[in-house]
């Protein structure tokens, strides 16, 4: 099994900023010591998701996930621990050597990803070799540069059944990692190549690593216009944007995001000027995606194709944004045009226009739809339709601000717009409750000794030097035995160490459970004073449980007719030894 020095996991959780590294996938914002943002790993609207720079950890209050910055990378991405050490090291420059007792095959996912990568490079080359010259020449017609296209390593897949096999045979990439890379297919003689006679355009994850492809048909009869990788162990759709690694930080920059459906027309856009931009990914927009890119924006201009399927795309789209607390712009794209189109013949400048033109969706779709044309039955029919959309609108006032708009607009009285939305709400509820995610249920500390222990760790977590001793004289008096783990790793580590304590917990309940005590920002005033009033807790809490537990002995032998004298002998001995150890902790 591959292993990684201890030497190079802590310098590379040393040189790992965890702000820097969760920005990356949320948008965080600064509030007191802690940075907070969305979840990634659940859909929520209220930001409940916490980073700890100064512990080097993050804890959602909602879903219960928390870790290190190495949990974070597993999880995120679905790694290993190794392939995330690996993955940080690459990040920051550090090299990551590995170690084998074994001649084992690589993981999975590291075989993917070196599978797209030779796929990428081999396609890129053919590109701007003789073979892909007239794919080059199209591309370049069509108004992209050389410096683009490499920049973006858009690439030629021949019309060949077995270009990539060929290239990728003999290597020692086992059977399930072909099958699983969505790269391959299966002909009368074996394994031959998905993509054929179509220019490439690699999807790439947050981090830059190519983990699909789209390919647009290039000299070839094949009627599929374009086809895209299907779903992979790296590639989920409706999570990925196309371009997301490299316009991410613009988009955080400009407060806004635009979207377009095509990967020609997110090229033409950038290469225009325009850098916050983002396509969607070989699917139609869902609601994951609005999650998704709110994290990083809560504002979205909707630039998609300007005939009929685009504006039905449009509002699909514009209603998964409003109901994720995104506000939703649409561009008017000229009939019959799409974004490339556009930009070529009018030039960037003309998109910026339209840009700063963009219409709220609601009012685009009122428009589109001639609804103030329309005969009373279909006029009240678009209004059920729309009605039923804003009904899965959490907010409040995002949806008050809808109704309003379409009341006014329609001439609609109040009265009859508060029946009929209450009506579209009774429709919508239970499809919408159904959808609504459920936190982890989290282990709970709900006892006397359980929190007193819960208290004595928070105040070694920020005290460390002061309580150290006290608590390391009475490290047997924890007995719930995964709080006892976690004093003895924070006593081994030393202060600051949270991030290494939490990765010591390979099971995910127990590890979330204590991101969730060491997270806790409320300060202790005195923590000497809570350390020794907890351990004195500790001490007496099983004679007052024996306590009461010989009492309701007593009340039972009494209720028999029965003699307690020797229980309540019992008990005036505890109350003694009670005494006795209160003076003694004094």
């Amino acid at each position: 099994m591959a292993r990684i020095s201890q030497e190079t996991i802590d310098r590379i959780r040393n040189s790992a900023d965890i702000v820097d590294v969760v920005s990356q996938y949320v948008n965080l914002k600064k509030r007191g010591r802690n940075f907070f943002g969305l979840c990634p790993f659940h859909d929520e609207r209220t930001p409940s998701f916490s980073v700890a720079p100064e512990k080097e950890m993050y804890h959602c209050f909602g879903c219960g996930a928390g870790g290190s910055v190495f949990n974070f990378i597993m999880e995120h991405e679905n790694l290993s621990f190794v392939e995330a050490v690996q993955q940080l090291g690459l990040h920051y420059g550090i090299e990551v050597a590995l170690s084998s007792a074994s001649n084992e095959s690589k993981h999975l996912f590291t075989q993917l990803y070196e599978l797209h990568e030779i796929a990428a490079s081999t396609y890129a080359k053919v590109l701007f070799s003789e073979r892909g010259q007239a794919a080059l020449d199209y591309l370049l017609d069509r108004g992209l540069t050389e410096e683009t296209l490499k920049f973006y390593r858009v690439g030629f897949a021949p019309d060949a059944w077995e270009f990539l096999t060929e290239k990728v045979k003999g290597k020692g990439y086992s059977r399930e990692s072909v099958d699983k890379s969505g790269l391959f297919g299966k002909g009368k003689l074996g394994v031959v190549d998905r993509f054929r006679s179509r220019i490439m355009f690699p999807i790439m994850n947050r981090t830059g690593k190519v983990i699909a492809f789209g390919g647009r048909v290039f000299d070839s009869d094949d009627p599929a216009k374009y086809m895209n990788s299907p779903e992979t162990p790296l590639y989920h759709k409706s999570e990925v944007f196309y371009g997301y690694h490299k316009t991410a930080s613009a988009v955080r920059s400009a407060g806004s995001a635009v979207m377009v459906e095509g990967y020609m027309d997110f090229l033409q856009l950038i290469q225009g000027g325009i850098e916050n931009v983002l396509a969607v990914s070989g699917t139609a927009f869902t609601g994951r995606h609005a999650v998704q890119i709110g994290k990083i924006t809560q504002k979205v201009y909707l630039a998609y194709d300007g005939d009929e399927a685009g504006q039905k795309a449009t509002l699909r789209a514009g209603y998964a944004l409003l109901q994720n607390n995104i506000a939703a712009m649409v561009v008017p794209v000229p009939e019959g045009m799409d974004p490339d189109d556009w930009a070529r013949n009018d030039g960037s400048a003309a998109v910026l226009d339209g840009i700063k033109n963009a219409k709220p969706l609601l009012n685009y779709h009122l428009e589109k739809s001639g609804a103030l044309n329309l005969p009373a039955v279909e006029r009240s029919n678009l209004v059920k339709e729309i009605l039923e959309e804003i009904a899965g609108v959490n907010d409040g006032i995002i949806r008050d601000d809808l109704l309003q708009t379409l009341a006014n607009k329609l001439n609609i009285g109040e009265n009859e717009m508060i029946k009929q939305f209450r009506t579209a709400v009774n429709r919508k509820r239970n499809s919408f409750q159904s959808r609504e995610p459920k936190p982890t249920e989290l282990k709970l500390f709900s006892t006397v000794v359980q929190k007193a222990q819960i208290e004595i760790i928070r105040s070694l977590v920020q005290s460390f030097r002061d309580v150290k001793e006290q608590v390391k004289s009475n490290i047997d008096l924890f007995s719930e035995p995964i709080l006892n783990k976690t004093v003895q790793l924070l006593l081994e580590y030393g202060f600051g160490s949270t991030a290494e304590v939490l990765e010591e917990f390979e099971n995910k309940s127990e590890r979330e459970a204590i991101a969730k005590i060491l997270i806790n920002e409320q300060k202790i005033e005195d923590p000497q004073i809570v350390v020794k009033e907890c351990i004195q807790t500790l001490q007496t809490q099983p004679i007052r449980m024996k306590i009461q537990n010989t009492r309701l002995k007593i009340r039972e032998l009494e209720a028999a007719g029965k003699d307690s004298s020797d229980l309540i002998l019992e008990i005036s001995q505890l109350h003694q030894q009670l005494k006795q150890q209160t003076k003694t902790d004094q």
